[in-house]
């Protein structure tokens, strides 16, 4: 039982589980930071027209990978009774919940591109630029649901290669097709902007259907777990469960996109060139970023099984493990932002004044690594223990009653320097970290699974 749960042992679990994940995230942005390296030698206007149409898409992503995210709380529950059946059928059900989600996303955006792209900049020539860039950008909609889904099932049960797997095949797509479609190849002029969007479309189809390929091929992981239920058959429980489970998590992740929207609007009122440099610097923040993203999975699957197997030592031992190791890759991500800033802005663009601008607000986020990486392991554990909404609150108070009026405040009444708002969204990040620490510390996160089992027997 000691060397089952010693620490080198744990560590070595997460770690595992992790590095898949990590590789995933860091292969997705570097292909996203190709990509936006390739439109960043555009125009500033054309890296601004990709931005605003991008808020659109990721309001749709924020709602797909949070319904994944709770999918992935259930998969990982049911994979620690071994009851593998439901772990297929909740993925299943996640698929078809999907279809009508997908047709008003694919409705809103296609009919109506021109009234809510205006929200963000009356510059007509920017609207129309990404009115083009989104039309065809919708189309990836389907296929990012899949891979959202395709991604849960098999993170709930502890495979994260396979993500990574096809993480690889997508940006190597995305990344060919994107350069041919942007710049063209030999006497064959690209579409610009437009190819952008393109290779969006196909990569993402590309992956989806890899995943679909790998889950239902004759040794595939639900072929290997048959529930005896109709594809179509609609299931009352699972689908509650999914949308109890997910449907916070989905929010929290669309809290954050619709104050973007927010964001973006006030930013463009600084001008394009600070409005691309601040989506370049996200991209170079997301750099250092990308480990965050592994403890995201790993404190929600491993602490979901462990809560499934009423574990309790097992559970004590990825919560305090998690915490220390996300704290430790903090410091080293902080540390990077602040010494490298300039560095990461010159691998975006090679545009001095977008360097400059997005140098400063990539030294700011320095400050918000700590509790950006260590508020991502707090939510999964939280998630998994019961806390289902609890992110959602928190999310809800550093974006609305912090970020969001802050950012008016400074940049739309009284156009203060742009650097002020950068600091808002650090404290905002600050102030969900604290939040997420009295939460786990009275609700006692900690002794989780004994509670539960005192309260059965």
């Amino acid at each position: 039982m000691e060397l089952t749960y010693s620490k080198k042992n744990i560590n070595k679990e997460i770690i595992f589980l992790m590095l898949p994940t990590i590789l995933e995230n860091v292969l997705q942005l570097l292909a996203g930071v190709v990509t936006t390296a390739m439109v960043g030698r555009l125009m500033a206007d054309d890296i601004s027209a990709q931005g605003i149409s991008n808020r659109l898409y990721q309001i749709f992503f924020a709602l797909f990978r949070g319904l994944g995210m709770g999918a992935t709380v259930i998969v990982a529950l049911y994979y620690g009774k071994k009851e593998l059946a439901r772990c297929r059928r909740v993925i299943e059900q996640a698929y078809l919940t999907a279809i009508p989600i997908i047709g008003i996303a694919l409705f809103v955006i296609l009919v109506f591109p021109e009234r809510i792209l205006s929200i963000f900049s009356s510059d007509k020539e920017l609207v129309k630029t990404a009115v083009s860039y989104s039309r065809i950008a919708a189309w990836a909609i389907p296929s990012m649901a899949v891979i959202c889904f395709n991604t849960a099932a098999f993170n709930g049960q502890g495979n994260t290669k396979v993500p990574m797997f096809i993480a690889v095949i997508l940006n190597i797509v995305n990344v060919i097709v994107g350069y041919v479609f942007i710049f063209g190849i030999g006497s064959v002029g690209g579409w610009g902007i437009t190819g952008a969007a393109m290779a969006t479309v196909i990569s993402q189809f590309v992956g989806a259907v890899i995943g679909l390929f790998i889950l239902y091929r004759k040794i595939g992981y639900f072929n290997l777990s048959p529930h005896n239920e109709k594809f179509f058959s609609f299931d009352k429980f699972e689908v509650k469960n999914f949308f109890a489970t997910g449907m916070p998590a989905a929010m929290e992740h669309m809290f954050w996109q619709f104050s973007a929207i927010i964001m973006s609007k006030v930013l463009l009122g600084y001008g394009s060139n600070v409005y691309a440099a601040y989506q370049l610097g996200l991209q170079a923040e997301m750099l250092t970023e990308m480990p965050a993203q592994g403890f995201v999975v790993a404190s929600t699957t491993l602490s979901a099984r462990a809560i499934g197997q009423k574990d309790s030592p097992l559970y004590k031992s990825y919560f305090t493990q998690l915490i220390k190791m996300a704290f430790v890759i903090a410091i080293f991500a902080a540390a990077s932002l602040f010494i490298f800033p300039l560095q990461f802005m010159q691998l975006l663009t090679n545009k001095p004044d977008l360097q400059q601008i997005g140098a400063g607000y990539v030294f700011l986020m320095g400050f918000a690594q700590i509790p950006q990486v260590t508020s991502k392991v707090y939510n999964g554990l939280i998630r998994s223990s019961g806390g289902k909404r609890v992110p959602m609150y928190m999310s809800f108070i550093g974006i609305w009653i912090v970020r969001v009026p802050l950012v008016i405040l400074f940049g739309w009444i009284l156009k203060m320097d742009v650097r002020l708002i950068w600091i808002t969204i650090a404290a905002d990040n600050i102030m969900r970290m604290v939040l997420s620490i009295i939460y786990m510390k009275r609700k006692d996160t900690y002794n989780y699974v004994d509670n539960m089992i005192k309260a059965e027997a």
